[in-house]
């Protein structure tokens, strides 16, 4: 989709306070490990937009989990905020923006990318359930080999968060480990492709 110039200068203009602006929610599920840290979204590579009405409003939802103490998890939520219809195919950002505390360097990632129509459809309280859900599924997947609990668990975020949604779209959902260098999940669905850089301090 094309993007005029004006378009692109009010784009830059907002991206220069993304960080205050951007909505940032982290809700702690289990018992995050105490040398845990936050986890942030650092890049966001717009590869293709989805299908969607106008450009996309992207936003984020990550279950953190230690592979080796099942009881230790965090769960979390960022975007759109200021990127509310503003995110445009061929463009990257870099919001740097907290998403989840008590993540440590070699925890799975499991995550969703969901686009945006209209108002957001998951209310705080949803999101708390989405997590809590997804510690319990822990309980059970921690224990089972890596492909198949990852596969478990990304199942279990996509259908828990697919029952709350009305106008909003689920692109598609990642398994990745968080990493103090970073590390890249890739969400291809609806149209979209999206490249996202999960980073710790």
């Amino acid at each position: 989709m094309s993007t005029s110039l004006s378009h692109l200068t009010r784009r830059l203009g907002m991206l220069g306070a993304l960080t205050g602006v951007a909505l940032a929610a982290g809700l702690a599920v289990g018992a995050p490990a105490q040398a845990g840290t936050t986890l942030r979204v650092a890049t966001v590579q717009c590869v293709e937009e989805t299908d969607e009405v106008g450009d996309d409003s992207p936003y984020f939802l990550v279950f953190a989990a230690s592979t080796t103490n099942p009881g230790a998890t965090a769960f979390g939520r960022w975007g759109p905020g200021g990127w509310d219809a503003e995110v445009a195919s061929g463009e990257t950002y870099y919001p740097n923006a907290s998403i989840v505390s008590g993540v440590s360097s070699g925890w799975l990632l499991i995550s969703v990318m969901l686009e945006e129509d209209y108002d957001n459809d998951l209310s705080a309280g949803e999101i708390t359930w989405i997590g809590n859900n997804m510690y319990n599924q822990y309980q059970i997947s921690f224990w089972k080999d890596a492909a198949t609990r990852n596969s478990e668990l990304r199942n279990t975020l996509r259908n828990t968060t697919n029952m709350y949604l009305s106008n909003d779209e689920l692109v598609a959902t990642a398994a990745t480990t968080a990493s103090v260098s970073g590390t890249w999940a890739t969400y291809v669905g609806d149209g979209g492709n999206y490249k996202v850089k999960y980073t710790l301090p």
